[in-house]
């Protein structure tokens, strides 16, 4: 019995352990026993740098369960903190005691928060050391490798270094043919093993790979180059292809002759560098001629990405090829001379040498580009183009400074620091047209497939219901991001020969993202983004509310839409700041914390924002008070119109011509506004018009009255009204008042009332006789009919001349200016001419 207890017991006591052993302070105990670890092994002066890597990924682990430990624990000690607030404050020695259950649970609510309490204290604490070590292996490491590569040493055109060399070259020849001599009889001997055929198969495989890159590449170019479609997005994916295509088979090659003899145990660990070297420069040297050739095509203008003419793109191409040429022989010479273990001073002067090669080709090309540019500007005609500068331009000018840079530090002995620029050349000029490709892949490529007329974006629209400004929209957002994301990450291995570790940069935006303790809030870009996305839900959810009040419910009920409108704004005043007050919570900020802010901004509030704050509390005035409702017709000043809504700043009036009005807040509740609907909708017609004396006033007061009551918008009480305004001494003036339902149909009714009066009135008012008779005018009458005698007497005198008719006749013939009108009915008296020489004149009546 008592055993079957102690069996039973066992996994009981088992799995306390282990829960003790994972327990908050277990876990931190443990991580803090491993950082005093890695701080001791700091305190090494001569600690490699391997070393320094390897506690540094030893470290990275251990920050992460700590930041993980004190998230989990901030929690807990506020909970132990709320729980132990619950019993209140513990009396003083005066006050009545506390029961004995009290003071137990306080006692043990008092543990509990100082336990949690303690461990969160001491893993920010722990945390806080981490961090601070992670630091400090940066920054050692980062002092180490700046004084590796600012040491100076002897320069290589000091006598000493060469005569040291050349006394020990004989040793470090008979090195070189021990070891590869030594490698190549175990090579031809394995050759004729079945290890040879191992590597046979490979060397084949190499050579078939390269027979096939040279028979099918071109018909790859022709192929591309004969396609119809010329778009920008075509040249780049032909550029990819050969990038792809030309570096492959070299690559490939490479590392397969490369395994093979690996495979075969041909490699010992002297030679395997060697040959790892040379795999790395062909694979090396076949991918840069490549990238250069997709950028600037020489002899290719047509798919040329880069805007540069084609002697600059050859001589770029040429200028690529052979620093990377130079740059591979120069790992082969370094891993050779590793192998045989060569002297300090040889490897000075080996690494000189390919440094000094390598600024000389620089500064050649450089100044080759230099030529190819004046040229080309002396063959235009005109005033200069500028073609190559815009883009070449300060490529040129860091080139030339890196160029004599290496020399200088050659010639004052920093060969270590003229290598490594060497290999900065190189490796930022691939970075540089690596960029290029990706930056216009993502400009291209992504962009066209979202928004053209390509199988995924059709898809897109078709399948998943995305319009196309949507997918716009989509595309722009997405080729920003990828964009960013390319950029941070070239930036980050620019810098990383420099010293710069991804770990670094993780660790900034792990900082950033996941969050850091100012003031004792946690300020990260996760917990924005999630109060961002908080506020946005809580913004939507009350803008559906308000369109469900408004379309939905409201309409059901009798309230008037002013008071509708009141609802609606203030159930989103709600609804914001409930979504501000969620989106603050998930931030950590507490209300305290809130108040301290709107405390601290109060003066500012009270100065800079006095206006803003004044509209705002009268647009609550507005919606509480009510003077003025959605629907009202008021008079502001000289607007006049109907409020079509009252915001958070200001009040919009639609006037009659249906223009908008925009009247701030405060000006309606500080101002004089003239509410035509106030009390309520009725609205007041007013017609005045003026009829002659000639006409009965009580007619007219019954004509407008019977106008008026005959109209079925006019209210019947009141009943309409005529007042005898003014009586003149041709007219009397007589206005109509009377009241209709509501304010809107005024306009119509006051014109419908128009018409009819019209008709009425015509209807009143008796001809008027359209003949005058004037007396006592006898004498200008008189005197007028003289006038008249007279002239006829001279109009009669004036035309007895023309009675008769006279006819000259000539022996010649007749001038064309006495020829007389076939229309004429009485011309007038022809004058008579002197008779020629034997002719004579005739006269008849």
């Amino acid at each position: 019995m008592l055993f079957a207890l102690a069996l039973l017991l066992l996994p009981l006591t088992a799995l306390a352990q282990s829960a003790d052993a994972l327990s908050p302070r277990a876990r931190l105990d443990s991580i803090r026993g491993e950082l005093t670890q890695i701080e001791g092994s700091l305190t090494n002066p001569n600690v490699s740098d391997d070393e320094l890597q390897r506690q540094r990924s030893r470290l990275q682990p251990l920050l992460d369960q700590l930041r993980v430990l004190t998230e989990e624990q901030a929690p807990r000690t506020e909970q132990a903190k709320l729980r132990l607030d619950q019993l209140g404050a513990k009396p003083d020695a005066n006050a009545p005691p506390e029961t004995p259950d009290v003071a137990r649970e306080r006692e043990t609510r008092t543990k509990t928060f100082a336990e949690a309490d303690e461990t969160l204290k001491i893993g920010r604490a722990t945390l806080l050391q981490g961090e601070q070590l992670q630091s400090s292996i940066g920054d050692l490491r980062r002092d180490r490798f700046a004084k590796a590569l600012f040491a100076a040493g002897p320069s290589i055109l000091n006598p000493d270094v060469w005569s040291t060399t050349l006394t020990a070259f004989p040793s470090d020849l008979r090195a070189s043919q021990f070891i590869f001599g030594d490698w190549l009889s175990v090579f031809t001997s394995a050759l004729f093993s079945p290890r040879g055929v191992l590597v046979a198969l490979a060397f084949l495989g190499a050579i078939a790979l390269y027979v096939a890159r040279a028979r099918y590449m071109p018909r790859l170019t022709a192929r591309l180059a004969a396609s119809v479609d010329s778009s920008d997005r075509h040249i780049l994916y032909g550029a990819l292809i050969r990038v792809v295509a030309r570096t492959a088979p070299p690559a490939l090659a490479s590392w397969l002759i490369y395994a093979g003899l690996n495979t075969a145990g041909l490699l010992p660990p002297r030679i395997q560098p060697v040959i790892l070297a040379a795999v790395f420069g062909l694979a090396l040297f076949a991918f840069v001629q490549a990238l250069v050739d997709a950028l600037f095509a020489p002899g290719e203008p047509q798919r040329r990405l880069a805007s540069v003419m084609e002697s600059t793109a050859k001589t770029v191409t040429r200028l690529a090829g052979s620093l990377a040429i130079v740059m591979a022989i120069g790992k082969v010479l370094e891993a050779w001379l590793q192998a045989i273990a060569a002297g300090l001073t040889l490897s000075i002067i080996v690494r000189g040498v390919v440094a000094t090669v390598f600024a000389i080709i620089l500064i050649a090309g450089l100044y080759r580009l230099r030529d190819n540019q004046e040229i080309e500007q002396e063959a235009c005609l005109g005033p200069y183009v500028p073609v190559d500068g815009a883009s070449l331009g300060p490529v040129r000018i860091l080139g030339w400074v890196v160029g004599l840079g290496i020399i200088l530090a050659l010639l004052f002995g920093y060969v270590v620091l003229a290598t490594f620029l060497t290999e900065q050349v190189i490796w930022l000029g691939i970075l540089a047209a690596t960029f290029v490709l990706l930056m216009q892949l993502i400009d291209l490529g992504i962009i066209s497939q979202l928004t053209g007329e390509g199988r995924f974006a059709l898809t897109l629209r078709a399948g998943i219901g995305l319009r196309a400004a949507t997918l716009q929209k989509i595309a722009v957002v997405l080729s920003g991001v990828l964009k960013i994301v390319l950029i941070v990450v070239t930036i980050m291995l620019a810098l990383a020969p420099w010293g710069l570790e991804s770990t670094d940069l993780t660790t900034s935006l792990r900082a950033a993202f996941f969050g850091f303790q100012v003031g004792g809030v946690t300020v990260s870009l996760s917990s924005i983004v999630v109060a961002i996305l908080l506020f946005a839900l809580g913004l939507a959810a009350t803008r559906s509310l308000q369109r469900w009040l408004e379309g939905k419910f409201l309409p059901t009920t009798s309230l008037d839409t002013g008071l509708r409108n009141s609802i609606t704004t203030a159930a989103g005043y709600v609804g914001y700041a409930a979504a501000a007050a969620i989106g603050f919570s998930s931030l950590g900020l507490s209300m305290e914390r809130l108040t301290l802010v709107a405390s601290a901004l109060s003066v500012g509030i009270g100065f800079g924002l006095q206006s803003v704050v004044s509209n705002f509390v009268s647009g609550l005035i507005l919606l509480w008070e009510r003077p003025i409702r959605v629907g009202d017709q008021v008079l502001v000043g000289d607007a006049e119109g109907i409020v079509k809504r009252i915001n958070v700043r200001s009040t919009e009036i639609e006037t009659f011509d249906r223009s908008s009005v925009i009247v701030p807040n405060s000006n309606l509740v500080s101002g004089v506004v003239r509410n035509r609907v106030r009390s309520d909708r009725t609205g007041r017609v007013l017609i005045s018009i003026s009829v002659p004396r000639r006409l009965n006033p009580t007619d007219v007061r019954a004509m407008l009255l019977d106008a008026a009551e005959a109209h079925g918008d006019v209210l019947k009480k009141p009943p309409p009204n005529v007042l005898f305004k003014k009586l003149g001494t041709t007219t009397m003036d007589f206005d109509l008042i009377c009241v209709v339902g509501d304010v809107d149909i005024v306009g119509r009714v006051t014109s419908d009332l128009n018409y009819a009066i019209y008709r009425r009135l015509s209807e009143l008012e008796t001809p008027v006789p359209t003949e005058l008779t004037v007396k006592g005018l006898e004498g200008v009458e008189h005197s007028l009919g003289e006038i008249a005698a007279a002239v006829s007497k001279e109009v009669g005198r004036r035309a007895k001349p023309a009675s008769g008719r006279v006819t000259v006749k000539r022996s010649g013939p007749p001038p064309e200016a006495e020829e007389e009108p076939e229309e004429a009915a009485a011309p007038p008296p022809a004058k008579p001419e002197p008779a020629a020489s034997g002719g004579k004149d005739e006269t008849k009546d």
